[in-house]
């Protein structure tokens, strides 16, 4: 197993504590402060920030040094609007499709990974498998254009679905009740009812942040 680098592991630490919410948007990430917090030198972290400005996690701002983004209202609205129109789409053609067992197993598995989640409320983790429902169902449905885009956007959806979760606690429970019905409204090949029940709970996600 090849061996984490300073650099990639200075990177992963930061951007989970951007993603977790550690670090907040519009929070500074001076090098100084970063080579305390993390306990490595200047090299690695300046390779992470770097790399953390090219995915947008973070940006440079004149004379102020590198900041956390936040993600707009009007991205949000964006975002919802874009997973809608794909993901209801995608979940009515997967209702028409031979699944394999491997992709069965799979979100049966996450499934069950969601369930825990709800009995000890551990949302990071709930999001984590929340986020990976959505993007495993583009990875099934096989289209590379779509595949893509879910996949650049990862980091944005887990960021969105943590804050989701976070501003109305009960919807851990409500969100894993949604995934369960769109997975079995696919299996059972009722398609239209699948896109209906992926329209209705990403419309409640987008309600959520905005007010």
């Amino acid at each position: 197993m090849t061996a984490v680098t300073l650099k990639e592991k200075a990177y992963i630490e930061l951007r989970k504590s951007i993603l977790n919410g550690e670090l907040k948007p519009g929070d500074f990430l001076t090098e100084r402060m970063l080579v305390e917090l993390l306990g490595m030198s200047r090299t690695p972290i300046r390779s992470a920030l770097e790399r953390l400005d090219v995915e947008g996690l973070a940006k440079y701002t004149p004379n102020k040094g590198l900041i956390v983004t936040e993600i707009s209202l009007t991205q949000v609205v964006d975002i919802f609007d874009f997973r809608i129109a794909i993901e209801s789409y995608i979940a009515k053609r997967l209702a028409t499709r031979a699944w394999s067992v491997d992709d069965v197993s799979w979100f049966e598995d996450n499934l069950r990974v969601q369930r825990e989640c709800i009995e000890v409320n551990d949302h990071a983790r709930f999001t984590e498998a929340d986020t990976a429902f959505h993007t495993k169902l583009a990875d099934v449905y096989d289209n590379s254009e779509i595949a893509r885009t879910m996949e650049r956007l990862q980091d944005m959806l887990y960021r969105i679905a943590l804050r989701v979760l976070r501003k109305d606690v009960n919807r851990i429970r409500s969100s894993y009740e949604d995934h369960l019905r769109i997975f079995e409204l696919i299996r059972e090949g009722r398609g239209p009812e699948a896109a209906s029940q992926m329209e209705e709970h990403l419309e409640y996600g987008k309600r959520i942040l905005l007010t």
